[in-house]
C-alpha cells in the first residue's frame, strides 16, 4: 500500500549505529582512534574559534586530513575557513576528551559531494611542523567491494553523548543514488542513530580501512506510521577526485603508504598481504608495495619508477629452509638503488634506528649481501629508491 503523505527532513550530521559489526584488533582500534580526529575551524573575521565542531580522518603519514566541506565551510556559500585546530585523543587517555595539537590549512574541496581536505601543518604554537614528522594516519580502502551486510564502523566525535571519541557499528545496509531515492552508489546508507559532530569522521570496514565519510542523516515520517531514520556515508570511491591530486602519500589499503624517517622524508610502513601482479613488461606492478614472493636461486628484473618527491620501494620475501649454509641477496641496477634486509617480519623502517639487519644506503648502484647459517624462514628484501624523479631498472637475485 503506497502511503499518501511523507514528510522528510535532511540533516547534515553523520551515524552512531547499533552494534552489530564484529569487533576489529585493538591494535587497529588504537591506530584509528589516533587517526580521527576532531575540528574546530577559526573564524578570522571574529578572531575566535566557531561554537561548533566536527571530525576527520588523516589519511597520510605527511597530515592531510579527508572530512565534510560542511565541516570546513559553508555549503550554501561554498566558502571555505582556512584555519582549523585539530584535536587528538591520546591513546592511553581514552577517557579524556582530545588535546589541541596542531593548527591545519585548507587545502581544497568538493562541495557537490560535501568533501574537504586539510593539511596539518603547524603545531599548537605556531611553530611550523617539521617534513620529517610522521602522523598517525589509516589505510583507504575501496568502498566499491562493499556489499549490503557488511559491517561498518563510524568514529568520530558526536558530542552528543560527551566530548570523547566515539565508536559505534552497524551494517551496510545498501547503495542509494544522489537524491536518496533513486539507484546508484553515491550515498552508503548504513543503520544507526544521528548525531552532530560526527560529521567528517571515518567509516570503516572490518580489515580497519577508511570506506566513507559520515556526512548526511535523514528523518522520514510516514502518516500513520513510525518514524524511520536512516544514516548515510559518502564513499570514499567519490573522493578520489579531490585526493588524487592533492595528497601525494595518500595511504592506499595493501600498499606501504611512504611516512618519514630521520634524514628523510618518507620511507614506509605496512605492507599487503598479498602479491601485486607482475606486469609482462618488466616494469614494476606499482610504486609502494610487496611485489612477489621469491625461492633460493630465483632472479627477477623490474622497473622501480619515480614518483617525484618520495622514497619509492618494492619488497619481496624468501623462504630460507633450515640448514641453508648462507643466503646471498644480490641487487644489481643501473643507477643508485638501495636495499635493506630483514629477518621474520617486514621492514617497518630503514632509519638508522629501524629494525632492519642488513642495509646499503651508500650512493652506488644495488648493492650484495651473503648472511652466513641465516635463520630458517621467511626474510624480507625492501629495493628502495630515494627522490627520484626518473625509473631505474634493476635485477634482484637470491641464492
Amino acid at each position: 500500500m503506497r502511503v499518501a503523505c511523507k514528510l522528510i527532513t535532511l540533516v547534515l550530521l553523520a551515524t552512531s549505529a547499533a552494534a552489530l559489526a564484529q569487533t576489529m584488533p585493538r591494535e587497529t582500534r588504537l591506530a584509528i582512534l589516533q587517526a580521527v580526529v576532531q575540528i574546530v575551524p577559526y573564524d578570522t573575521a571574529a578572531d575566535d574559534l566557531v561554537d561548533w565542531s566536527g571530525s576527520g580522518t588523516i589519511i597520510s603519514p605527511s597530515g592531510y586530513i579527508l572530512t565534510n566541506f560542511h565541516v570546513a565551510g559553508d555549503l550554501t556559500t561554498r566558502r571555505s575557513y582556512e584555519w582549523h585546530t585539530i584535536w587528538i585523543t591520546d591513546p592511553e587517555f581514552t577517557d579524556q576528551p582530545p588535546e589541541f595539537y596542531f593548527w591545519a590549512q585548507y587545502v581544497a574541496g568538493d562541495p557537490t559531494h560535501d568533501l574537504a581536505l586539510l593539511k596539518i601543518v603547524e603545531w599548537y604554537d605556531e611553530e611550523p611542523v617539521a617534513d620529517d614528522v610522521v602522523f598517525p594516519h589509516v589505510q583507504v580502502g575501496d568502498s566499491n567491494t562493499l556489499i549490503p551486510g557488511d559491517p561498518i564502523t563510524i568514529v568520530g566525535y558526536p558530542g552528543i553523548s560527551g566530548s570523547t571519541i566515539t565508536f559505534t557499528a552497524g551494517l551496510m545496509s545498501g547503495w542509494v543514488g544522489e537524491n536518496f531515492e533513486s539507484g546508484g552508489k553515491q550515498w552508503i546508507k548504513t543503520d544507526g542513530k544521528i548525531s552532530h559532530g560526527n560529521s567528517g569522521g571515518g567509516a570503516f570496514d572490518e580489515n580497519g580501512y577508511l570506506i566513507g565519510v559520515p556526512t548526511a542523516g535523514r528523518t522520514v515520517k510516514y502518516d500513520d506510521l513510525d518514524v524511520e531514520e536512516q544514516a548515510y556515508v559518502r564513499p570514499i570511491s567519490l573522493g578520489w577526485a579531490l585526493i588524487g591530486p592533492n595528497v601525494p602519500d595518500v595511504a592506499r589499503a595493501g600498499s606501504r603508504a611512504p611516512v618519514a624517517q630521520p634524514g628523510n622524508t618518507q620511507s614506509n610502513t605496512q605492507t599487503s598481504n598479498e602479491p601485486a601482479a607482475p606486469s609482462e613488461s618488466g616494469v614494476g606492478p606499482c610504486d609502494f608495495c610487496y611485489v612477489q614472493e621469491l625461492s633460493l636461486g630465483d632472479k627477477v628484473t623490474y622497473t622501480i619508477g619515480g614518483v617525484p618527491d618520495y622514497i619509492n620501494f618494492h619488497s619481496y620475501s624468501v623462504n630460507v629452509p633450515a640448514g641453508t649454509p648462507e643466503l646471498t641477496v644480490l641487487l644489481d641496477s643501473e643507477g643508485d638503488l638501495d636495499i635493506a634486509i630483514k629477518f621474520g617480519t617486514p621492514i617497518e623502517s630503514w632509519g638508522d634506528d629501524g629494525d632492519w639487519e642488513y642495509r646499503d644506503i651508500t650512493e652506488a648502484p644495488g648493492g650484495a649481501f651473503t648472511i652466513s647459517l641465516p635463520s630458517p624462514g621467511e626474510w624480507h628484501i625492501d629495493v628502495i629508491q630515494y627522490y627520484e624523479d626518473r625509473s631505474t631498472n634493476y635485477t634482484l637475485s637470491v641464492r
